[in-house]
């Protein structure tokens, strides 16, 4: 008797809603590849297909530059769509939403490293013992700007 089956496989026989939920994600997965066959190659891959309730279409773009170059021609392509598969043959208005950005931390802001007053005094010397003007003009502005001290 075997007793461990895949999870893959509990969850195409599971009667809950996740069962239900993986079984139209699939779904919606196979028919995103369809749709993606009609559009550009550049904008085919920033498109998902989100839902499909009766003549209603709902599309998934990644941006909103995306969105306005998938809207640009979404109302031309329903024809071919309506021929492409059973599920979209009754495909009369399609909508476009814009995914909600993915997580990125904010970014650190820049702080210019610190100069101290000893540092400082080093760079001053540097310049003051170089033959080169331009080097000894920038490591002195460079000096200057050495943390003053309370």
């Amino acid at each position: 008797m075997k007793l461990s089956r895949s999870l893959d496989k509990v969850l195409q026989e599971a009667d809950s809603d996740l069962g239900i939920l993986v079984t139209r994600t699939r779904q919606l997965s196979g028919l995103t590849k369809r749709f993606r066959s009609l559009l550009e190659p550049a904008l085919a891959p920033h498109c998902y297909i989100g839902n499909i309730v009766d003549d209603h279409m709902t599309v998934m773009v990644d941006s909103a530059a995306w969105a306005s170059k998938f809207r640009f021609y979404s109302q031309s392509i329903i024809p071919s769509l309506n021929a492409l598969h059973p599920s979209f043959s009754k495909i009369k208005h399609i909508q476009t939403k814009i995914l909600s950005p993915r997580y990125e931390p904010a970014p650190v802001p820049y702080k210019r490293p610190e100069l101290n007053q000893e540092n400082a005094a080093g760079l001053k010397t540097l310049a003051d013992s170089v033959d080169d003007d331009a080097l000894e003009e920038a490591l002195t502005r460079l000096a200057q700007r050495a943390k003053q001290e309370n």
